[in-house]
């Protein structure tokens, strides 16, 4: 009976010393409900289960703002490289950024939104978001032809 305990006991100790993944760890397939980019003026928007993504637009019009809204299509391959890409970008640790003085550059943010989590890359005063890394450089390669964005 006492070396059933301790079988038992070692058993229980052995099981709960397990090490325990990292909470805070989001799988790149996991986080895919939606992809937003903010440009300056420009918010695109793409929805995991959509192949429409969605692009706002603020614009000045005779001293009144503007919201100018276009959508265009993307392929699931498309779709993918681009959520892939920003899943990349968001867990990169090194990236060379390029910035301009009193806040001249391009404001440019990357969101991956997952069920109640927003995984995001933010940075301000960019001369060109799209040469940051060759993550950003794949993603303008897919939306350049879809969208009039600034490079």
């Amino acid at each position: 009976m006492k070396l059933k305990i301790i079988y038992l006991f070692v058993f229980l100790t052995l099981v709960s010393c397990k090490k325990d993944q990292n909470e805070n760890t989001i799988d790149e397939n996991f986080c895919r409900e939606q992809l937003e980019i903010l440009i300056d003026e420009s918010r695109i928007k793409i929805d995991i289960e959509s192949n429409i993504g969605r692009i706002e637009t603020e614009k000045i019009i005779n001293k009144k703002p503007v919201i100018e809204n276009k959508s265009f299509k993307l392929t699931e391959v498309e779709k993918q490289k681009l959520f892939s890409n920003a899943y990349k970008l968001i867990t990169l640790k090194e990236y060379t950024i390029q910035t301009k003085t009193c806040n001249a550059g391009e404001n440019f943010i990357l969101r991956l939104v997952c069920n109640n989590k927003v995984l995001e890359f933010h940075q301000s005063s960019v001369v060109s978001w799209s040469r940051i890394s060759k993550e950003t450089t794949e993603i303008y390669s897919i939306l350049k032809g879809k969208t009039d964005l600034k490079e």
